[in-house]
């Protein structure tokens, strides 16, 4: 028997942090945070892409 199988605090721990409904939410949590840091950018590079990207595909005029 491994130290980890015989420990039910860290059974107990990896299965609440291996499941599903944990993994889906830092998923999304992550993506958003990732989508949020790309379109808020104010470095130029990334802000003029994205600014272009969302004219191109959203058409939104903002000026």
């Amino acid at each position: 028997m491994t130290a980890f199988s015989s420990n039910p605090v860290l059974q107990k721990t990896a299965g609440i942090t291996l499941s599903k409904p944990v993994q889906v939410t830092l998923y999304m949590l992550l993506s958003s945070l990732v989508i949020w840091t790309v379109l808020f950018s104010t470095y130029p590079a990334v802000h003029n892409t994205t600014h272009s990207v969302r004219h191109h595909t959203l058409g939104v005029a903002c000026h």
